[in-house]
């Protein structure tokens, strides 16, 4: 006998034996405890049948009685109802500890029958039994470790199940389907989510399988924000449902915690829409310079994304604005762009402009003149300036 092999196998085997005559009595007592004693296990009643509890007391009892009486290497069978056991409670969604603390009240109880039983013997018998102790541990062990691998290997695979339904109905989401009744009702049954509310899409590039692109959970659970996250082609997309938060609040708690390019589109009318949303973000993150993580929000861009939306025209418009500064050598042709764009954010003075750039307003004053001389136009005109503002946008930094 392992670890006791001076124990009478004959007294173990006896005692087992008369305890498992008392299987009933045995269920009985386990359900009466643990009723009192593990009372949020109970609350779940709905979810495990009291014949289900009974019957897994019996079964889980009479496994671990099997392998005190006939060893720990020659029987197989005793496997089967502590891995159905921990299988069907998952498929319940009985949390493990409560299903451990049972295990520990019906060890607990399954020594206090064998004990009781074992003391009707002689009291030499009784001795050997009591050192025999480890066998019962050994058991009930091996019995509760079975019942644990059968619980999570079934969780792993319900997880599984439960993320491939998500990604797919997310999927459907972005893609534009939300409009259709069958498709809104599994996103509120499965996801959480209402067919109408406040939605927003956020987009982050990075590799799906970090954990640097989940969304911060705590967080947008205590402004009543609810996020359902997936992986989406190369990107992960989080739809959430805004409650009542501002898209500006909702950016404030998200910005910290995006260490990727991100995107947040503009605020969407219910599940409809979410399809516009994910456009409207992948916008937002076309408008996030590449290899530069934090959260583009569309809202601030909207320039960008007028020129992100449309680059072939983009780049006409571009082409066409700034015409010859554009077959400038490189350097020539920055010193002038980083001019227009310094000129712009000192609101077009010259002085302003010439401080920006540590050089004289003179000097900023010659190189504007020369941009109106390749690009034939003055910049004193208001649609110019709106072109050149555009062009510099698909060239570089905005203005």
């Amino acid at each position: 006998m392992p670890g006791h092999p001076h124990a009478s196998r004959r007294v173990i085997r006896e005692v087992a034996t008369v305890v498992l005559t008392e299987l009933p009595s045995f269920a009985d007592r386990l359900t009466e405890r643990g009723a009192v004693e593990e009372e949020a296990f109970y609350a779940r009643g709905d979810r495990v049948a009291p014949a289900d509890r009974r019957q897994s007391f019996m079964d889980n009892a009479r496994s671990a009685l099997v392998l005190m009486t006939e060893g720990f290497e020659t029987r197989a069978d005793w496997l089967s109802a502590p891995l159905t056991t921990g299988r069907r409670r998952a498929e319940q969604g009985v949390p493990l500890e409560a299903v451990l603390h049972l295990f520990r009240l019906g060890t607990e109880l399954l020594w206090e029958m064998l004990l009781a039983a074992a003391r009707r013997r002689s009291p030499d018998e009784f001795a050997e039994f009591v050192d025999s102790v480890m066998v019962l541990w050994q058991a009930t062990d091996r019995v509760s470790t079975a019942m644990v691998e059968g619980y999570r290997s079934r969780e792993i695979q319900l997880q599984a199940r439960a993320n491939r339904r998500r990604e797919r109905l997310v999927r459907v989401l972005v893609e534009g389907r939300g409009a259709d009744p069958a498709v809104a009702a599994d996103a509120e049954a499965d996801l959480g989510l209402p067919g109408h509310g406040r939605y927003v899409v956020v987009l982050v590039a990075g590799d799906p399988a970090a954990e640097d692109v989940a969304p911060p959970g705590p967080e947008l659970a205590a402004l009543g924000v609810r996020v359902v996250a997936a992986p989406y082609r190369d990107r992960v997309v989080w739809l959430a449902e805004l409650g009542g938060v501002s898209a500006d609040r909702l950016a404030g708690v998200l910005a910290p915690h995006l260490h990727h390019r991100a995107g947040l589109s503009g605020e969407v009318d219910g599940l409809a829409e979410i399809g516009i949303a994910h456009r409207l973000a992948e916008l937002a993150l076309h408008t996030q310079a590449p290899g530069v993580p934090g959260l583009a929000v569309l809202d601030d861009r909207l320039p960008e994304a007028l020129v992100a939306a449309s680059p072939r025209l983009a780049q006409r418009l571009a082409a066409r604005t700034l015409g010859r500064v554009l077959d400038l050598e490189d350097d020539e042709r920055a010193v002038l762009l980083d001019t227009l764009r310094a000129w712009f954010r000192a609101d077009r003075s010259a002085t302003r402009a010439g401080e920006l750039l540590y050089c004289h307003r003179n000097t900023v004053l010659n190189r504007l003149r020369k941009l109106e001389q390749l690009t034939g136009a003055s910049l004193e005109d208001d649609r110019h300036q709106l072109c050149c503002r555009l062009a510099l946008m698909v060239h570089g930094e905005t203005p």
